[in-house]
């Protein structure tokens, strides 16, 4: 067994939760609310800047993609998981 197999196990091992608790689910949905959405929003920002800086050098297709394909379908994707994080937290799991 190569050491990656062996660290990857441990990994698995250490990761691993018999019980989930409706508390230990409500939490995560909370921090996933709070601050994986500012790093995803982060990331979706940086994506959308670099695609109009280069819209700009685009010709044909590559321009459509960058100046509007790209940036569209991460904001919606944004907002729908926004959404259903919202909605999710107000369930109270």
């Amino acid at each position: 067994m190569s050491k990656w197999v062996q660290i990857r196990d441990s990994i698995e091992d250490a990761l691993k939760v018999d019980a989930v608790s409706k508390n230990m689910k409500a939490d995560f949905v909370t921090w996933l609310g709070a601050e994986g959405t500012d790093f995803a929003q982060k990331a979706v920002d940086s994506i959308n800047e670099e695609c109009k800086k280069d819209a700009a050098t685009e010709t044909g297709w590559c321009k459509i993609r960058d100046a509007a394909v790209i940036p569209v379908t991460l904001n919606i994707g944004m907002y729908v998981l926004k959404l259903v994080l919202e909605k999710a937290a107000a369930e109270k799991l």
